[in-house]
């Protein structure tokens, strides 16, 4: 397993907001770039102002206490777990819920965060259309997306990239995501029920494949770096090992100037095998 360090990385307070022409091809080769400190932590606050009043609303419809100006991640976690605990399905709407917020969608589009993302892609880039906060809950499993490419659930151009903005620190302890370095060069790869040690309603690569992977690298994340990876990148959360949800920023976006893309019309088929795969309960 290589050490971090050898991610692309790109530290935004030394370096400014612009790739240079070695890390745009570094990313061509690895897949992922990992940028440091493109947001300040400060920058994250609308959208924990919107997990906190949207959780104030659900607590007051459930009966439950409502708390008041709870709005860092650890009482954020907490306040999510106890209302989960008492009223189970309460995490799916707030899930659900985000994907509206407007702070979410600000921070999408962040004249910072385009600038590099039309760098690697083009001027013309599309968002995908589910904003997302993902909410890795303690030691759950059945939501953890284990080993996969993300252009199996999404599809739209191979060159789509992801985004990954945790709003808490974020290593192997809580979740982070381990990736598979220039394995995005190759063809996708066909998905199905894979055993990976853990119980989970997502398809994934074959176990088989995933052992062939030579250049295996963890990630670790502060408030405010943001992972940006290839969609044809495999890679997998770790379980949840603390006693908080983990939050993170997650995104895609994808290039206009895509010929296939632009051919058909800039949109999507409908990707049965992935809506079969997601709309599964736990067993």
């Amino acid at each position: 397993m290589l050490p971090l360090n050898q991610l692309c990385t790109l530290n935004c307070y030394q370096d400014g907001f612009e790739l240079s022409d070695a890390l745009v091809n570094q990313y061509a080769e690895e897949g992922a770039i990992l940028v440091k400190g493109l947001f300040s932590p400060d920058e994250f606050l609308p959208i924990r102002n919107s997990l906190a009043g949207r959780l104030a609303l659900l607590e007051s419809h459930f009966g439950a206490t409502v708390s008041q100006d709870a709005d860092e991640i650890t009482q954020i976690s907490d306040r999510l777990r106890e209302l989960e605990s008492n009223h189970p399905g309460a995490q799916s709407i707030l899930y659900d819920s985000m994907n509206a917020a407007p702070a979410l969608h600000s921070m999408g589009s962040h004249p910072k965060l385009l600038t590099i993302l039309e760098t690697l892609l083009s001027p013309e880039i599309s968002i995908h259309d589910r904003y997302i906060i993902l909410m890795s809950m303690p030691h759950a499993e059945w939501h953890l997306a284990s080993w996969h490419q993300d252009w199996y659930y999404n599809e739209g151009p191979y060159s789509t990239i992801t985004l990954y903005a945790p709003l808490q620190k974020t290593d192997q302890n809580n979740g982070s995501l381990t990736l598979a370095l220039g394995e995005h060069r190759k063809a996708p790869v066909a998905h199905d029920e894979h055993n990976h040690g853990i119980n989970t309603k997502w398809h994934s690569l074959p176990p088989d494949v995933v052992d062939q992977y030579d250049r295996v690298v963890p990630t670790e994340l502060e408030v405010g770096d943001v992972l940006l990876f290839h969609s044809l990148t495999p890679h997998t959360p770790c379980k949840n090992q603390s006693e908080y949800v983990r939050f993170v920023l997650n995104l895609r976006y994808r290039d206009l100037r895509d010929p296939q893309f632009l051919k058909e019309g800039w949109r999507i088929r409908d990707i049965t095998h992935a809506r079969r795969a997601m709309s599964r309960t736990a067993s």
